[in-house]
C-alpha cells in the first residue's frame, strides 16, 4: 500500500491484475455474443470498480457491447450454476429450448411444443463467441446453445452417456464440427486451395495442419470433417478459391447445396 498525495487515498501496488491482463479480461467479456449487452456492461463496471480504481487502465471499453449481435436470454447466466451443480453431482438437468422467429408476437419457437428436455450434461464448450452444452439426450451425444435454454434446473435423476462422452475430447475433436452442427457424416475430406486463402484454412483447422503444394498457386489438404449445411456454407464463402476434391459423397453434398440455391433463385426466390 502507498499513500497518493495527488489521489488523496491509499493505493494498493501489488494489485492481482496487471493493466494489460486487466484489458483482456474486460474485453474477452466485451466480445462475447453468449453475454447479453446489459450484462456486459454490468460485468465491465463491476470488473473496473474492483480491480481498476486509481490505475490508468482505460476499462471503460464499450465498443464491443454496441457492435456485436448478442444473446437476447439476460437468465441464462444466473442459470448456468445449475448445469455445473448437476456436472459435479452426476445429475441430469431439464430445460426448454427455443429458436427465434421472425414473428414479433410469438418471437420464440419452443421444441417438443414447449415441454422440458431432460438430458446428461457433461460439459460446456466455447465455440465462436457462443457457448454450448454438451450432453447426451439419451441417444447420442449433442450441442445446445446454452443461450436458447430457459428454465434450466437440476433433476435428481442420475446422467447416463458416460462412456459415450469418455470416447470423445472436446478440445481432441476427432472430426472438425462447424457451428456445432454433428450430422454425424464424417469423412476424411480432401480439398485444393488457392494460396492467399491460407491463413483462413488455418484459422479454421489449426496451424498444425499438412498443407501440401499442388503448383505454384495452390496447395492442398485433408481434413476430418462433419459434412454439414454450415460446413458446405464455409467452403462455398470462398468461391473458385476453394474445390473439395475427395470422397464423391462430400463432392455431391457440396454439388447439392449448391444447386437448390440455384433453384431457389430460378423460381424468382420465393420458394
Amino acid at each position: 500500500m502507498e499513500y497518493s498525495e495527488k489521489a488523496k487515498g491509499w493505493l494498493l501496488l501489488n494489485a492481482p491484475f496487471e493493466p494489460n491482463e486487466l484489458r483482456l479480461i474486460i474485453d474477452s467479456v466485451q466480445s462475447s455474443k453468449f453475454i447479453t449487452q446489459k450484462k456486459a456492461a454490468s460485468l465491465t463496471k463491476k470488473i473496473s470498480e474492483k480491480f481498476g480504481s486509481g490505475r490508468k487502465t482505460n476499462q471503460n471499453r464499450q465498443a464491443y457491447v454496441y457492435d456485436r449481435i448478442r444473446s437476447q436470454n439476460d437468465e441464462v447466466v444466473g442459470e448456468i450454476d445449475s448445469i455445473h451443480e448437476a456436472i459435479a453431482a452426476n445429475h441430469k438437468i431439464e430445460f426448454k429450448y427455443f429458436r427465434y422467429t421472425p414473428n414479433r408476437c410469438n418471437p420464440k419457437s419452443y421444441s417438443k411444443s414447449g415441454e422440458k428436455i431432460i438430458v446428461s450434461p457433461f460439459a460446456l464448450y466455447w465455440s465462436s463467441g457462443n457457448l454450448y452444452l454438451y450432453a447426451y439426450d439419451g441417444k447420442k451425444m449433442r450441442f445446445y446453445r446454452v443461450d436458447r435454454m430457459e428454465a434450466i434446473s437440476e433433476s435428481k435423476q442420475t446422467r447416463e452417456g458416460h462412456d459415450l462422452f469418455s470416447a470423445k475430447s472436446l478440445t481432441h475433436q476427432k472430426a472438425k464440427v462447424f457451428d456445432m452442427y454433428s450430422t454425424g457424416k464424417v469423412y476424411h475430406v480432401k480439398f485444393r486451395c488457392h494460396n492467399h486463402i491460407a491463413p483462413n484454412v488455418i484459422d479454421q483447422f489449426g496451424k498444425d495442419i499438412m498443407m501440401m503444394t499442388d503448383d505454384d498457386e495452390h496447395f492442398t489438404f485433408t481434413y476430418k470433417v462433419d459434412i454439414s449445411p454450415p460446413f458446405f456454407a464455409w467452403v462455398a464463402t470462398f468461391g473458385h478459391s476453394i474445390k473439395i476434391l475427395s470422397p464423391d459423397d462430400a463432392v455431391k453434398g457440396m454439388r447439392d447445396f449448391l444447386q437448390k440455391s440455384i433453384d431457389m433463385y430460378k423460381n424468382d426466390g420465393n420458394t
